[in-house]
């Protein structure tokens, strides 16, 4: 059964089973309707996208697979990563609410340049398409996929985690799409001062998985030992090696070894 509904301001559909939510509102952009303020969410995703040619495992309503798009109209064209901290900062926000009191052992972080993990292990990742006229950004679509209620995941998914795992509890979707929703609508509203940019990046950078420590990362199929400087302004993730080479790699130029 598919469902509309209204929230805050948004425009909610809701799907017993979607190719992908992001595909979807690009469709209706296409289309030539406006989707600003518009959520899509699937039960199940026969398509679901992850970053480059990954793909998003998920058991059929477990968790919580949907897009929101949003007006960005107000941010340069070179300013799309903001938007990627924006949001992942939101979402941290929302994580970190849940897990408190549950343990102290239990640290949330953002790996570079937009997934949530908890310790080592990934609850949430998300996939942004942007629109952009001229230098200025117009339409962010944000396709997000957390890890909710489901216990089990298949072998191949890499160092997978679900609230549930963390906490033992169920959890609301809805309840919890609904406070997703605000949080990042309104992270990504900050961006529109300077002073929001500004407190968004401290956030952002404060909770950067490994920044300033030294781990292991495969570049150009050589595992390196590297320690995280920061990001350009582009998001491209800044390191360097004990001998102070520099490196500086934009997505699917370094793999983390987790």
């Amino acid at each position: 059964m598919n469902e509309n509904m209204s929230f805050n301001g948004f425009e909610i559909f809701v799907f017993d089973e979607l190719q992908s939510t992001n595909d979807f509102l690009h469709d209706r952009i296409s289309a030539g309707i406006d989707i600003d303020d518009t959520v899509v969410v699937a039960r199940h995703q026969t398509a679901g996208k992850g970053m480059g040619n990954n793909r998003w495992e998920s058991q059929d309503g477990k968790n919580l697979l949907f897009s929101i798009a949003l007006n960005v109209s107000f941010l340069k064209a070179e300013e799309q990563f903001k938007i990627s901290q924006a949001v992942a900062v939101a979402i941290l926000n929302v994580i970190s609410t849940k897990l408190l009191n549950v343990s102290n052992s239990l640290i949330s972080s953002i790996k570079w340049p937009n997934d949530i993990y908890i310790n080592s292990r990934k609850l949430a990742g998300m996939l942004i398409q942007n629109t952009i006229s001229g230098m200025m950004m117009q339409t962010s679509i944000v396709g997000i996929g957390l890890n909710v209620n489901q216990m089990e995941f298949d072998d191949n998914v890499p160092n997978p985690v679900s609230l549930k795992m963390l906490t033992g509890i169920d959890f609301d979707l809805d309840l919890l799409l609904k406070e997703l929703i605000i949080n990042i609508k309104t992270a990504v509203e900050s961006l529109r001062t300077e002073s929001g940019k500004l407190s968004v990046d401290e956030i952002y950078r404060n909770n950067l998985f490994r920044f300033g420590q030294w781990a292991d990362y495969e570049i150009d199929n050589e595992i390196k030992t590297l320690i995280i400087n920061g990001y350009d302004k582009y998001g491209r993730l800044c390191l360097c090696d004990k001998n102070g080479h520099d490196f500086v790699c934009d997505i699917k130029e370094i793999r983390f070894i987790v």
